[in-house]
């Protein structure tokens, strides 16, 4: 009888095992990790405009060509409100059509690290920031 309880309990322990496993594998493949999320269109944009604006000289010229709805603050202004210089990294991100919001930090060259939310759009295969705004945007990874 000893016997079979232990081996009834490794049944158990791979069926619970194994789908935790995978369960990581796919977690980790979805969530971001610092510096390691993939280098698409979408982040390599945001990277190139943080850079611009982050640097201290002349920030990104403004989208051109209507991508971007009328009326809105400069996102560079609203960046350089925040911190007039900075490094960035790229936290999540999500994209739909030619919608996409990118959670990032903005790494001050003193103070602390701030929260942003950029809100882009997509003309062609060009992706346009067209607004900056404090905290991050809830992303569904699933």
């Amino acid at each position: 009888m000893r016997g079979g309880r232990g081996a009834g309990g490794r049944v158990v322990a791979l069926a619970v095992g194994v789908p935790l496993a995978v369960a990581g594998i796919v977690v980790a493949a979805v969530l971001p990790s610092g510096g390691g999320a993939a280098a698409g269109p979408l982040h390599r944009a945001v990277d190139a405009y943080l850079e611009a604006a982050g640097g201290g000289g002349p920030g990104p010229a403004a989208a051109q060509g209507g991508t971007c709805p009328a009326g809105g603050e400069d996102p560079v202004a609203a960046l350089r409100r925040l911190a007039p210089a900075f490094g960035h990294r790229i936290v999540s991100s999500t994209e739909s059509g030619d919608r996409a919001a990118v959670n990032v930090e903005l790494l001050p060259r003193t103070g602390d690290r701030v929260a942003v939310a950029l809100e882009l759009r997509r003309s062609g295969e060009r992706w346009d920031v067209c607004a900056a705004s404090t905290g991050h945007v809830e992303i569904d990874p699933f």
